[in-house]
């Protein structure tokens, strides 16, 4: 019987015990890095600007049209004439299709995430250009390698257009003349900082007519879509220049008019109102001028 045990024990003892598998180690796998943000060669910029002003013009009235291009854009985008204001946040306002928006809080993360990550990549093509015409300052907004779109109104006479890239020095100046019926009186509206301000201006003639967006007054006068005024013969007496209320939405914003009487003669003379226009006010008097005989 101890015989018959200790064969049986001997012959367990030589069975190897299974081995078990062991699974292999996984190895993180790196994310890519995110891709770097390009960096611009300013010194390498033009600037095109169209029409090509000088000589001798029939109009006043100039659709200007200007693009600035950098030649080694990694990633040019289809140009499509936009006006200074027509620039939003990139990624603003999406909505999916079909109505409710089905993600998930990780999948809207990750959506804000890639926009935000593509406006930052985009952020260098955002520019502010500064122009002088005639002697009136103003900025303008624009985008590496998309046309900008702007109406300017010329006097009679000669005429200095001058645009100002500031960070590349870029800068184009045009001379041109114009010879057409003399504007007595000029009012321009001057959007200060580059912000769009929402609201309009009106312009109370001496008669009490007023003077609103596309519409002219019995008097003959003018005010345009883009916040110009013009008189070719300005009754006598005292105008008063009004903003009214805009959009409720928006933010607070200054907006800057200047009038020109008798511009580029001995009897010029000049005037200047800028104040703080609160979202939603009603209408605001900016100041009003006298006009003579």
């Amino acid at each position: 019987m101890i015989s018959a045990l200790l064969f049986c024990a001997a012959m367990l003892g030589t069975q190897a015990p299974a081995v078990k598998a062991q699974a292999p180690a996984v190895k993180a796998v790196a994310k890519p890095a995110a891709a770097p943000s390009y960096v611009p060669d300013l010194k390498l910029w033009h600037m095109d600007v169209s029409p090509d002003l000088g000589g001798w013009f029939s109009d006043r009235t100039v659709n200007l049209r200007i693009k600035l291009v950098d030649p080694k854009d990694p990633n040019p985008p289809k140009d499509e004439a936009r006006r200074w204001n027509d620039y939003g946040d990139e990624g603003e306002g999406e909505e999916s299709e079909g109505g409710e928006d089905t993600r998930t809080a990780a999948q809207l993360r990750q959506a804000r995430l890639a926009r935000e990550a593509e406006v930052a990549r985009q952020a260098w093509r955002q520019r502010t250009l500064k122009v002088w015409l005639n002697g009136s300052a103003l900025t303008w907004s624009t985008r590496v390698g998309y046309t900008t779109s702007e109406e300017i109104t010329a006097q009679n006479g000669e005429n200095r257009l001058e645009i100002l890239e500031p960070e590349s020095g870029l800068r184009v100046v045009r001379s041109w003349w114009v010879s057409t019926a003399r504007t007595r009186l000029r009012v321009l509206t001057i959007q200060s900082g580059g912000e769009y301000v929402s609201g309009n201006l009106q312009v109370l003639e001496p008669d009490g007519a007023v003077a609103e967006g596309g519409r002219r007054t019995p008097s003959g006068g003018m005010l345009r879509w883009s916040g110009e005024y013009t008189h070719d013969t300005p009754p006598a007496g005292t105008y008063t220049l009004k903003w009214t209320g805009g959009w409720r939405g928006g933010k607070p914003a200054r907006v800057r008019v200047e009038a020109l009487l008798d511009g580029g003669t001995d009897q010029e003379r000049r005037w200047s109102w800028e104040r703080l226009i609160l979202p939603g006010a009603g209408p605001v008097t900016l100041g009003t001028f006298d006009v003579e005989p």
